[in-house]
């Protein structure tokens, strides 16, 4: 690893290639553990929620910084549009960060302006990080690396993040838009039904959009491989986001549970 060999960002450069990726969600993790866990079992990326989640910033940078040496890519939810928790989580070595209920394009510009670095933003260099492998290099190849390998992913929860989604794709910086299909089915009042009329309508919506400015449109809070796929046949990315850890921990125990429950309810010879 060196000025000629960065590290790369295994999630975008798949979404480039169009191959299918799977990416965790942390939620109860706080150890780097998680990433062997992820890697081992074939996942692509993993994204910390801070949204939803009391991790701290300490713990996150961990997890990244980890997941940057184990070749898993690792981006962040962050909780608000801020350059003091934005700035140390990319310094602390996460490849990309997602901005939950992103409603129009100014929000996207101000997540662009504070996770590029000049000339594409704002980003200030605060040293050697884990994307540059820690190696000292000139700050111009410092922002080369930065740019070309952090991610921003515009979160689109509601009906009016869905009718302002061509703006939102067009912000120069917008890596891809990424629905929020829980939110989203709530804010249109039919929670949880995936492959409604009005949520594969705002879908291919935002489909569209997202085809018109050449970026991703990313599924997110589907676990259902077959809903899905449905989107996947619409011209979303095959990237899937099967569940955070705290589902399937929970899915995985209570698989557990049942089986051993069954065994000790069965007659004995």
């Amino acid at each position: 690893m060196n000025n000629e060999t960065p590290v790369r960002n295994v999630l975008k450069a798949r979404l480039a290639a169009g191959q299918t990726t799977l990416v965790l969600r942390v939620k109860m993790g706080r150890t780097v553990d998680v990433v062997g866990i992820a890697r081992a079992a074939g996942y692509h990326a993993l994204y910390v929620d801070l949204q939803h989640s009391t991790i701290s910033l300490d713990d996150t940078a961990q997890i990244c910084t980890a997941a940057v040496y184990a070749g898993v890519s690792a981006l962040v939810r962050v909780p608000v549009i801020d350059a003091a928790i934005i700035g140390r989580l990319l310094d602390g070595g996460a490849m990309g960060i997602i901005v939950p209920d992103v409603k129009n394009a100014a929000m996207a510009q101000d997540a662009v302006r504070l996770c590029r670095m000049p000339p594409l933003g704002e980003r200030s260099i605060g040293g050697p990080i884990a994307l540059t492998g820690f190696v000292p290099m000139p700050g111009a190849r410092v922002a080369e690396i930065v740019n070309a390998e952090t991610m921003v992913l515009a979160q689109l929860e509601s009906a009016e993040a869905i009718g302002e989604a061509e703006a939102i794709a067009g912000v120069d910086g917008v890596d891809a838009l990424f629905i929020g299909s829980n939110d989203l089915t709530l804010s249109l009042g039919i929670p949880g039904q995936y492959t409604h009329a009005k949520t594969k309508d705002c879908f291919a919506r935002a489909i569209a959009a997202a085809k018109r400015h050449g970026k991703h449109l990313l599924i997110g809070g589907i676990p259902n491989a077959d809903v899905a796929k449905v989107y996947v046949e619409m011209g979303a990315a095959p990237c899937f986001f099967p569940g955070a850890d705290s589902a399937l921990f929970y899915n995985g125990a209570k698989q557990a549970a049942v089986a051993f429950e069954a065994l000790a309810a069965a007659p004995r010879n």
